[in-house]
């Protein structure tokens, strides 16, 4: 019998992230399209340019201004642009990549304002850690202190106790079913000795703190991305003659119902914006806060130029998302009667074979074990705004250790996950509402 507490969590969870939330993002995301003007249309080209040029800065910081894009690339492309986005198409339809475009163009601005709040007012840290993000804008400009903590503890706590499970549920669940486990003795829940391997693997990187996390991630994150994309692309190129029917579906199915057909159960307008808003705003995380936490710990002396960079991040995040779905339309196995993951699975499957399978397994490891790695560094971050640096180590240990009980059943700690996410974006976003004349008028 289900718990009565977690099912009103998730109810509460699935009505605050339905259209409540995606008014609020939404509507919040115009408003800076039109105060700045359409920036994320007039400056994208030179975003991507500042992306691939600044590999190096002077200013103060800890880390280049490139591998704040890296880490924060980290922590945003995850299992939800493979998982989620699938998800996304098989709920709401072709018509749902098209939406997430939509989402991903307003989500741009959002992340460039709140990356370019969080550059103003950053600290540096007794430990000479560079600090920024929510936490510090409400406090010093907005003078509420008890909002800026509830902020960092409801981030600080869910990527305590919900990230670490969550992600480490998702890695080990993927070997566990890839891989032979036979080996595992039977008083040992088969997840177990996986969950161990990525804590260790994790635990090796974020001891070491913002650097080595940096450092980490600056190689990770690019061979995990140029990876997928070019098994999405081979994908593609093998179906190119169903390309131009895979676009005229996201275009049409957009603004009219997708049809059932299959194991697709079709999907309303309506549906196709919800969730293709929905996960475009879960994976590129626009609102939440979280990226800007990184970019603050970047070398820069110029901060319109760092935030320019944060927004062309969300761009690239997309790109990701937008692959998945590409590929699973153009194999025609939207109608497969799969979801999730293993709708993507069975995409890559259909032209790799077994390694198809193997390949979703290891890019799901990527994937997850990136996200880990920053969001330590976003959890360690809000903790230490609340009681200074010396908590850092403390969390690193207990964030390590949090990972080991992924083998335990999380739905609860996803609706958990989703409350405090909320919590966060809803501080964050009235926050940016107040503020958002302080980025206008240091706009170039």
């Amino acid at each position: 019998m289900e718990n009565p507490i977690q099912s009103l969590i998730q109810a509460i969870a699935s009505w605050i992230w339905g259209p409540p939330m995606l008014i609020l993002i939404f509507g919040v995301g115009l408003y800076f399209t039109l105060r700045l003007k359409g920036l994320q249309f007039s400056k994208l080209l030179f975003a991507g340019k500042l992306t691939y040029s600044k590999r190096t800065a002077s200013g103060e910081g800890n880390i280049t201004p490139l591998q704040s894009l890296f880490g924060a690339l980290g922590g945003l492309i995850g299992n939800g642009n493979l998982a989620g986005a699938a998800t996304a198409l098989f709920m709401g339809g072709p018509g749902a990549l098209f939406w997430m475009w939509i989402g991903a163009l307003v989500g741009m601005v959002i992340v460039y304002v709140e990356t370019l709040l969080a550059l103003m007012y950053r600290e540096k840290s007794r430990d000479g850690t560079f600090c920024g993000g929510p936490m510090f804008y409400i406090q010093k400009v907005l003078k509420l202190k008890w909002l800026a903590i509830t902020f960092a503890f409801a981030m600080g706590f869910k990527t305590l106790v919900a990230t670490t499970t969550i992600q480490a549920n998702s890695i080990s669940l993927a070997a566990s079913s890839a891989f032979d486990s036979s080996w595992i003795p039977t008083n040992i829940p088969v997840q177990l000795p996986y969950c161990l391997i990525l804590a260790l693997l994790t635990w090796v990187v974020i001891i070491g703190g913002i650097k080595s996390i940096a450092r980490a991630l600056e190689k990770i994150t690019p061979f995990m991305v140029l990876l997928y994309l070019l098994l999405g692309t081979v994908i593609i190129l093998a179906n190119i003659g169903s390309l131009v029917k895979v676009f005229n579906l996201v275009l049409s199915h957009a603004f009219t119902p997708a049809s059932a057909a299959g194991g697709f159960a079709g999907a309303s307008v309506m549906m196709a914006i919800r969730y293709g808003v929905a996960r475009g705003f879960y994976s590129n995380e626009a609102g939440t806060g979280s990226s800007p936490i990184m970019y603050s710990a970047a070398q820069t002396d110029n901060i319109y130029h760092q935030s320019l960079i944060s927004m062309f991040g969300v761009f690239i995040d997309t790109v990701v998302a937008s692959f998945t779905i590409v590929a699973i339309l153009a194999t025609g196995l939207l109608s497969s009667g799969h979801t999730s993951t293993a709708l993507t699975t069975v995409a890559f499957k259909s032209l790799y074979g077994p390694f198809g399978g193997y390949s979703m397994v290891f890019c799901s490891f990527l994937f997850g074990y990136s996200t880990l790695i920053a969001w330590c560094f976003y959890g360690e971050q809000c903790f230490a705004y609340i009681w200074g640096p010396k908590i850092r180590k403390a969390f690193r240990w207990a964030f390590s250790i949090a990972i080991l009980f992924g083998f335990m059943k999380v739905e609860l700690l996803w609706s958990v996950g989703d409350l405090l996410n909320a919590l966060t974006i809803v501080i964050n976003l009235v926050a940016l509402i107040f503020l958002i004349s302080y980025v206008v008028a240091k706009k170039k």
